[in-house]
C-alpha cells in the first residue's frame, strides 16, 4: 500500500433547485467514494466538501440525495466565507449549509475570538449555541490541572448574528481566571467582526449607594441611534430612587454629526422630577454644550463654541472632570474666520461672546459680555524690501455693574501698524522694526478713586521702535563646533503711563521669560501697553547637542509698568537663563538671578532618560521672592515620574509624585500597576494628597479599573476612604480603546 498511487475521485453533484436560475454545485473530494443501499453518497478520507467559498474538512462525510442533507458522523471543521472557523464532534446541515445542528461546537472568529458550546444549531446567518462559553483571549492560564483563558462569558444562550455582526447572550455570568465576578441575565455586545455602528443598547450599570440609615439606587440604560452614516445620538436615561433624592431622573443626550466641511456636536443634561406629585416644575437643573465649526467656502470658517447652565455649579455636579468645571466663567463664542479676503495672507476673525458665571461665590452681574469683537489682520505686504503690516480691531464690552478695576462698558477701536526691515551688514543681521498703536476708547462708569468715576472718550497714539542687532561667529578648529551669537537690542517708547481711565479688558502679563523678552509689547492686548525704554542683550551658544540662552536688559524708564509687575525693583533687570542639553538623557536648565539682592529668585531642572528599566524623569523647582532683607516666599519642591518597560510582555508599573523640600512632606503621589495582554486589562492607582496642617487628613483615592476586549471597561469610585464611605462604592462604565489590547511580540 506504501508503493500503491492513491486514487483520488471527484464527484460533481448539479443540485436541482425548484428554480433552475438558482442552481449551485456541491463538490465533494475525499480517497474513496462509494454508494449505500440508499443511494447515499459515502466519502472517506481527507473528505471534503466545497460549496462557493465554504468548506468542509472530515474523514468521512455521507451526503443523503433524497433529503439534500450533508451528514457528518465524526469530528470536522467547516470554514466560511468570512474565514470564521466551526468545529464540531459529528453534525449535519442542508446542503446549501444555511441550516445545520452541531453537537461540542467550536467557532473561532477571524479575530481570534472563541464561542464554545454543548449544543449548536445554525438557521442561515445566525448561529444559537447551548450552554456556551464566549471568550477572546488567546492566552491559557493554567489553574491545577485546568487550562482556562484570561476571562470569559459563560451563556445559558449565545446567539452570535453572523449578518449583523452582534452578540446575544442570555443568562450570562462573568469569569476571571475561571472565577464567577458576576451574573448579567442579558447582554448584547457588538461582535468582533463588527466594523459598522448599530442601534440598540449598550451596557447597563446599576449602583447602590447606602448613606447613613438612607439607602438609594440608580441605574443606567444607554441606547445608540446610529441615524444615518454621518450621524450618531447616545441617550442615557438615569433613574434614582430611594433615599429621599429630590432630582429623581437625569437624561443625557450625546449627539455627533459630520458635515460638509466640519461638524457638529452637542451634549444636553437636565435633571427632572416626574415622580414628585402636583409639581408643576419638571425641570429641575441642564445644561447644554454645543460645538459647531463649518467650513461656508475657501473664504470663510463660521463656528460655535457654546456652555451653557441653569445653575451656577451645575456641570460640575454632573461633570466635575471636565474642564468647564473648574473655570470661574462659561463662554458662549459665535466666530467666523476669513481668509485671503483681499490678500494672500489677510485674516479676520469676528467673535460674538457671552459669559455665564460657574463659581458660587462670583457674582453674574460682573461677568462681561462681547458683542462684538473684531480684528482683522491686513497680510504682511513687501514694499521696497520693507515689511509692512497692520492689525484692526474693534471691540464693545458691557456688564451689568462695574467692578473695582473693570468699567460698567467701553468700547474699543484700535490700528495696529508693524514695521520691519532688515540687513546684513559687517557680519551681523541688523534689524529695524517698530509697532505703532492709533487707538479711541469710549468708557462708561470707569472707578479711578473713592467714588469718582470716568465716562467718555480717550484717544492714544502710542509708537515702539527697536533696533536688534545679532553678530554670529565660530572659532576655527574648535572641537565642539560652538556658534556664538551675541544680541543687543535698543526699544524706545514714549514712556507715558497707561492711563486708569482706560478699563483693561483684554491685556495680561506674560511670564517674564526668554521667549517673551524680546517682544516689543511684552503684554497680551492693547489695552496695557510696554511704556519701557530699554536696552536689551543677550549671548546664545550651541552646538548639535548643547544650548545655551543669556538675556538681560536695562530699563531707563522709572515708570515702566511690565518691568515693575514682574517684580524687578531696580533698572537693571534679572538674568535670565536656559541651558538645554540632549544626548543619552536630556537636560533643561532656566533660572532667573537678580544681581541687586545676590538671589537666585527661580530656578528649574529637568531630567529625562530612557533606561534599560524604562522612563525617568526628575524636575527640581526653586522660587523665592524677597522684600528688602526678607524672603516673603520661598517654593522648593522635586517633581519625578518613573514609567517601567513593559515586564513580563503585558504589565508595567508607574510612580509619580511631588516633594515639598521646605515642608518636608510629598504633597502627593501616584503609584499605579498596569496589565494588558490581547483580552484583558487592569489598572490600579493609588493616589495621596498631604497636607501640611497636622489635623488635616492626608486624602487618598484607590481606584480599579477592569477592561474587557469588544465589552468595555468598569472603572471603581474610591475604595481608599472611610469605613462609612466604602459602602458607597460604584462601578462606572466606560469604552475602551481596542489598540490597548494589541501585544508587541
Amino acid at each position: 500500500m506504501s508503493k500503491k498511487i492513491k486514487t483520488i475521485f471527484f464527484l460533481t453533484l448539479i443540485l436541482l433547485l425548484p428554480n433552475i436560475n438558482n442552481a449551485e454545485e456541491i463538490l465533494i473530494y475525499a480517497d474513496k467514494i462509494n454508494y449505500d443501499e440508499n443511494q447515499n453518497i459515502i466519502a472517506n478520507g481527507n473528505a471534503k466538501i466545497l460549496k462557493g467559498q465554504q468548506l468542509i474538512f472530515s474523514n468521512l462525510i455521507i451526503y443523503n440525495q433524497k433529503k439534500k442533507k450533508i451528514i457528518l458522523p465524526t469530528e470536522f471543521t467547516l470554514k466560511d466565507s468570512n474565514n470564521n472557523f466551526l468545529n464540531g464532534s459529528s453534525g449535519e446541515f442542508n446542503d446549501d449549509l444555511e441550516y445545520g445542528n452541531i453537537n461540542d461546537i467550536k467557532i473561532r472568529l477571524q479575530d481570534g475570538s472563541r464561542i464554545i458550546g454543548a449544543i449548536g444549531k445554525r438557521e442561515k446567518h445566525i448561529d444559537i449555541i447551548s450552554k456556551g462559553v464566549y471568550s477572546p483571549c488567546k492566552s491559557r492560564i493554567k489553574i491545577a490541572n485546568f487550562i482556562c483563558p484570561t476571562w470569559q462569558l459563560e451563556g445559558e444562550k449565545i446567539l452570535h448574528d453572523n449578518k449583523n455582526l452582534f452578540l446575544y447572550q442570555k443568562h450570562s455570568k462573568m469569569r476571571i481566571i475561571n472565577t464567577p465576578v458576576f451574573y448579567i441575565p442579558y447582554i448584547v455586545t457588538p461582535s468582533p467582526l463588527r466594523k459598522e455602528r448599530k442601534s440598540g443598547f449598550l451596557t447597563p450599570s446599576l449602583a447602590l449607594n447606602f448613606l447613613d440609615t438612607k439607602t438609594s439606587q440608580s441605574i443606567s440604560l444607554p441606547y445608540y441611534f446610529n441615524i444615518s452614516l454621518d450621524k450618531e445620538l447616545t441617550f442615557t436615561p438615569q433613574i434614582n430612587y430611594g433615599g429621599g433624592i429630590d432630582s429623581s431622573q437625569r437624561f443625557l443626550f450625546e449627539y455627533n454629526q459630520i458635515i460638509s466641511g466640519g461638524n457638529f456636536n452637542t451634549d444636553l443634561t437636565f435633571d427632572s422630577n416626574f415622580e414628585n406629585q402636583n409639581n408643576n416644575k419638571w425641570l429641575n437643573d441642564a445644561s447644554l454644550i454645543t460645538n459647531y465649526n463649518k467650513n461656508v467656502n475657501s473664504n470663510y470658517r463660521f463656528s460655535i463654541e457654546s456652555a451653557l447652565q441653569t445653575s451656577q455649579n451645575y456641570i460640575q455636579r454632573t461633570i466635575p472632570d471636565d474642564d468647564l468645571s473648574y473655570t470661574t466663567s462659561l463662554s458662549s463664542k459665535l466666530k467666523l474666520e476669513g481668509f485671503n479676503l483681499r490678500n494672500k495672507d489677510d485674516y479676520l476673525e469676528t467673535n460674538v461672546n457671552f459669559y455665564q458665571t460657574n463659581q458660587l461665590n462670583e457674582d453674574n452681574k460682573t461677568t462681561p459680555t462681547v458683542l462684538p469683537n473684531l480684528q482683522y489682520y491686513t497680510g504682511n505686504k513687501i514694499i521696497n524690501e520693507n515689511s509692512i503690516s497692520q492689525v484692526f480691531q474693534f471691540y464693545n464690552i458691557f456688564r451689568d455693574t462695574n467692578t473695582d478695576i473693570h468699567a460698567k462698558e467701553q468700547q474699543k477701536f484700535s490700528q495696529k501698524v508693524n514695521f520691519s526691515k532688515q540687513y546684513v551688514r559687517y557680519n551681523s543681521k541688523i534689524k529695524l522694526s517698530s509697532e505703532m498703536y492709533n487707538q479711541i476708547f469710549k468708557t462708561e462708569k470707569k472707578l479711578i478713586s473713592n467714588n469718582n468715576y470716568h465716562s467718555g472718550n480717550l484717544y492714544r497714539l502710542f509708537p515702539i521702535l527697536n533696533l536688534n542687532i545679532d553678530t554670529p561667529f565660530k572659532f576655527k578648529n574648535s572641537k565642539n563646533n560652538f556658534s556664538f551669537i551675541p544680541k543687543i537690542g535698543l526699544i524706545l517708547t514714549p514712556g507715558y503711563s497707561n492711563s486708569n481711565k482706560i478699563s483693561n479688558e483684554d491685556s495680561s502679563n506674560n511670564s517674564f521669560s526668554i521667549e517673551n523678552i524680546k517682544r516689543l509689547n511684552r503684554f497680551t492686548g492693547s489695552d496695557k501697553l510696554d511704556n519701557s525704554k530699554r536696552l536689551d542683550y543677550g549671548l546664545e551658544i550651541n552646538n548639535q547637542k548643547f544650548n545655551l540662552k543669556l538675556s538681560q536688559y536695562y530699563e531707563f524708564t522709572n515708570n515702566s509698568s511690565y518691568h515693575i509687575e514682574q517684580g524687578n525693583d531696580d533698572h537693571l533687570s534679572d538674568l535670565l537663563g536656559e541651558i538645554n542639553y540632549s544626548d543619552t538623557y536630556n537636560m533643561n536648565y532656566n533660572f532667573r538671578y537678580d544681581f541687586n539682592d545676590n538671589l537666585v529668585k527661580e530656578q528649574n531642572v529637568t531630567l529625562s532618560s530612557k533606561t534599560n528599566l524604562g522612563d525617568i524623569s526628575l524636575s527640581y523647582l526653586d522660587q523665592k521672592s524677597k522684600t528688602g532683607k526678607i524672603i516673603n516666599q520661598d517654593i522648593e519642591t522635586i517633581n519625578y515620574n518613573f514609567q517601567t518597560n513593559k515586564i513580563l510582555k503585558f504589565s508595567s508599573i508607574n510612580f509619580s509624585g511631588l516633594y515639598d523640600l521646605k515642608r518636608e512632606i510629598n504633597t502627593e503621589y501616584k503609584i499605579g500597576y498596569k496589565y494588558f495582554d490581547e483580552c484583558f486589562g487592569i489598572n490600579l492607582d493609588f493616589y495621596r494628597k498631604s497636607y501640611e496642617e497636622d489635623n488635616l487628613k492626608p486624602q487618598d483615592i484607590l481606584t480599579l479599573m477592569f477592561s474587557f476586549k469588544n465589552i468595555g471597561s468598569y472603572k471603581s469610585s474610591n475604595l481608599a476612604v472611610s469605613e462609612n464611605d466604602k459602602l458607597d462604592i460604584t462601578w462606572e462604565g466606560n469604552n475602551v480603546e481596542s489598540d490597548l489590547f494589541e501585544v508587541n511580540n
